[in-house]
């Protein structure tokens, strides 16, 4: 068995945050988080809208306009990033979204089914009025990302510019292991030669008509990002789901990595099998012809950061690429069909290993010289399923990771699932979206015989919730729905409204304070008392009902 190594050991001394509630001003849902080069802050919606936010001296948000590049529409949106040619006069933003619905976010204005079969994902390019919320120029950029799978919950992710003025994203996959996500009653889904990549889009090469249909010949298109003219092209593979990634001041490019839970299948390379797939014709494989299919594989693997390098494999194999093995190979796996299986010849391997469950989404650089530069030059990440920030410094020869630190040590400890992040650089101010809870967190920096940041707006929880299905409506909201969908169905987790739930209803209030006996879902008894376990149990019920 693989032991896991999940709590950071390092400590940061004089290191210390102070957690600012900001208020309903900055209520909503953000997916991204970014200070434009107005020094205002800029939240990039769910839904679509970026709303601006004026940054006060003591850290306070107000808000000061909001965009809609869609109008009334909602769009699924995620990546929000500020062009390098952007000016506090000239504000030029790039956001990545997807066409359909999602199982674990849900418009009212959109198709309540989701189109599994749609290649959804799309890039636009925006330029935002200064002084007002009109928006000047919306460019549609990208169309047909491959943004399709079993519960369509892996997109176009968040945006990133290089030194090189190259814009990068990563690209979700479209499977838990590289093949035919087939369960019961699911449709099946494969891989795209774009998904579990990340991609590089060069905006010099960009073409006078837009937008470029980026649809690749597997699923019916010509696009070919092996050509070298062409303006999007594939940097690196095998990254699964990497939610945000950071190019840092040593010149290194990290990603984070949401890996697979167990009981998926994984490719083969053998070439007389009936589930062998045939690679992209540009493709040319030399690895071994033997790499079974496994059928139901075994454990869930843990979520992951990589140092990028340019054409290297990370783990999450693709049968279109040639790319077959899983992660460490045998190392990684416990089905018998994989023993001896040695990790493709270009895997470069994980730099830190965050653990199972921990959803690791957003990551920044902490720039600033506050604490006397002692945080400078570390990678924060959020911890979506660890409601808390860890801090990782990168070092050494190759910059790999060095050291981790515990973020609650320094009071980076949140009350629901974290997923973007952002630090003004002028304060060391760190701003975080608190998913869950629908909110902007502020932490403050407290220095060493400084002035202690204090509350600019307290939440009012003096009015508690008297009705428990009401109550466990918004405990499974904040705390349940990112993983089992937001009306049970499932989504990164299995659905709880189904006929083969696997836990079953009787147990279902044992399970939530217990954890299940595989693992997967983790106990809550620390965090939910037994009234409100029961009332996001009843909540639960009301949602088999339906």
């Amino acid at each position: 068995m693989r032991s896991y190594t999940t709590a950071p050991s390092g400590l940061l001394e004089g290191v210390k945050f102070q957690k600012t509630a900001l208020g309903n001003i900055v209520q909503g849902q953000y997916t991204s988080l970014v200070i434009g080069p107005d020094n205002k802050l800029y939240a990039g919606c769910i839904d679509g809208k970026i709303k601006r936010f004026v940054i006060r001296p003591n850290g306070d948000l107000s808000l000061e306009h909001i965009f809609k590049p869609f109008g009334e529409e909602s769009k699924l949106t995620i990546g929000l990033a500020f062009d390098p040619a952007s000016t506090a006069d000239s504000l030029i933003v790039w956001t990545t979204y997807s066409e359909t619905n999602s199982s674990w976010a849900s418009f009212h204005d959109a198709e309540q089914e989701i189109d599994k079969s749609k290649w959804a994902g799309s890039m636009n390019r925006l330029q935002l009025d200064a002084k007002t919320d009109r928006i000047l120029e919306n460019e549609h950029i990208l169309k047909s990302l491959p943004c399709f799978g079993p519960n369509h919950e892996n997109f176009p992710n968040s945006i990133v510019f290089g030194t090189d003025g190259m814009l990068y994203f990563a690209q979700g996959a479209n499977t838990g292991m590289g093949w035919c996500d087939c369960e019961e009653n699911q449709e099946p889904s494969r891989e795209a030669l774009l998904s579990g990549a990340l991609l590089c889009l060069d905006p010099s090469k960009l073409p006078s008509i837009l937008p470029i249909d980026v649809k690749t010949y597997d699923g019916g298109g010509s696009y070919d990002p092996y050509d070298k003219d062409k303006p999007l092209s594939i940097y690196a593979t095998g990254i699964r789901n990497a939610y945000d990634i950071v190019w840092h001041s040593n010149g290194q490019l990290y990603a984070t990595v949401n890996s697979s839970g167990g009981n998926e299948n994984t490719p083969t390379s053998d070439q007389q099998s009936p589930y062998y797939i045939k690679p992209y014709s540009k493709i040319k494989y030399t690895g071994p012809n033997n790499i079974p299919a496994v059928f139901g594989a075994q454990p869930d693997q843990d979520d992951f950061m990589v140092r990028v390098e340019k054409g290297g494999y990370y783990g999450h194999p693709n049968p279109l690429r040639a790319e077959y093995v899983l992660n460490n190979g045998d190392e990684d796996l416990d089905n018998s069909e994989y023993n001896g299986v040695k990790p493709d010849a270009n895997f470069r391997g994980f730099t830190y290993d965050f653990g199972p469950h921990m959803a690791p989404t957003g990551i920044v650089e902490y720039t600033s010289e506050t604490f006397e530069g002692r945080l400078k030059g570390c990678l924060i990440v959020a911890l979506m399923g660890h409601k808390d920030l860890v801090v990782l410094r990168p070092g050494g020869e190759k910059k790999d990771i060095v050291q981790d630190y515990d973020g609650t040590r320094m009071g980076l400890k949140l009350d629901t699932s974290p997923l973007d992040l952002v630090e003004d650089k002028n304060t060391g101010n760190i701003y975080v979206s608190e998913f869950g809870k629908r909110t902007i967190t502020l932490f403050h920096p407290i220095e060493k015989g400084g002035r202690k940041a204090v509350l600019v707006y307290d939440e009012n929880t003096s009015n508690k919730i008297k009705n428990p299905l009401e109550e466990g409506k918004i405990i499974y909201q904040q705390n349940c729905q990112m993983c089992h969908g937001i009306k049970g169905i499932g989504a990164m987790a299995p659905s709880l409204v189904d006929n083969e739930w696997i836990n079953g209803i009787d147990a279902m209030f044992s399970v939530i304070q217990n954890g299940s006996d595989n693992n997967r879902m983790p106990a809550w008894k620390d965090k939910l008392s037994k009234e409100e376990t029961k009332s996001v149990e009843s909540y639960i019920l009301s949602l088999v009902k339906k």
